[in-house]
């Protein structure tokens, strides 16, 4: 895979601190796309989506605070907060709108910026989060904050090469020599050499708690409401998580709650990608470039 988009080109960086790259467009009527990346990544966790998608649209591609090159901004994780550290990308580069796609943590981000900035916003990418956050856990009083924020504590490493790739490439899936490599490349700056051997996250395992920390007062009911723009709500279903609703996990149940929470918003599709995992943007590249530029195109308002 040959990842030249952005060139050798350096980070570009706002006055705050958040760090992004940027890819004009070979069509200049089209509409840019903003990738907001999920916890504990980073911006280039995009590059096998970028791969697909290719230069009809101006990309745009941040690293979010606390994580990547913005790891100086000001330790404020809080969804809103990282939202408006987005809106001063977009006056930074003078773009009016942009399609504002992200993946789980992101996705929080994006629906909560296409929510509070509707004119700055053409349409809305959710991907596997967004519409269900740990808040709407905690609302279900099954769980204590403390209990799901031990349960969603990562491993702190440091990690062998051998055991990242088998994280991120398990066999299951059955990838290509190709799709290793793109993934592998796609994670590499999330991750730093160790003080002694192997390798730790970029983010680091107080930082991450932090943003976890701020992720939990961020509940997205009150945004599903607010928002207006055309909305695309992508579901990961995996085929082989519990089938029944008594045996399904609390997490599992706050995905399910989300066709509830949009039922009869015309703005807004949802979709349930049955076999798809997580991580869907590494694995199932071109499928979600395709949705994102369908999400992108010119139109005069509604989802077709």
């Amino acid at each position: 895979m040959n990842y030249s988009i952005f060139g050798d080109s350096p980070f570009s960086v706002t006055d705050a601190g958040m760090a992004f790259r940027y890819a004009p467009a070979r069509n200049l009527d089209s509409v840019p796309i903003v990738l907001l990346h999920g916890l504990s990544q980073q911006g280039d966790y995009w590059l096998p989506v970028i791969e697909s998608l290719g230069l009809e649209n101006a990309i745009i591609s941040i690293d979010l605070n606390g994580h990547g090159e913005s790891r100086r901004m000001e330790s404020d994780y809080r969804v809103p907060t990282v939202s408006g550290d987005c809106l001063s990308v977009l006056d930074q580069l003078k773009i009016d709108q942009a399609c504002i796609v992200g993946h789980s943590w992101g996705a929080s981000v994006a629906l909560n910026f296409a929510a509070n900035f509707a004119d700055r916003t053409h349409s809305a990418v959710l991907v596997d989060g967004g519409a269900f956050t740990p808040a709407n856990i905690l609302d279900r009083g099954s769980i204590s904050r403390e209990r799901l924020r031990l349960e969603l504590t990562p491993p702190e490493g440091p990690f062998t090469v051998s055991e990242l790739r088998a994280h991120y490439l398990p066999e299951e899936l059955a990838l290509s020599i190709d799709q290793q490599d793109s993934v592998m490349q796609a994670i590499d700056r999330t991750y730093q050499s160790a003080p002694g051997a192997g390798l730790v996250t970029t983010i680091g395992i107080q930082r991450h708690m932090a943003v976890l920390d701020s992720f939990f007062d961020y509940n997205p009911d009150s945004d599903l409401d607010l928002i207006t723009v055309p909305s695309w709500i992508l579901i990961a279903c995996d085929l082989n998580a519990p089938a029944g609703i008594d045996t399904q996990d609390d997490w599992a149940r706050a995905k399910n709650d989300a066709d509830g929470k949009v039922l009869g918003k015309m703005n807004i599709a949802l979709q349930h990608w049955y076999g798809a995992v997580h991580d869907v943007p590494l694995y199932w590249p071109g499928r979600v470039a395709r949705l994102i530029g369908h999400a992108a195109q010119r139109r005069g308002g509604g989802l077709t």
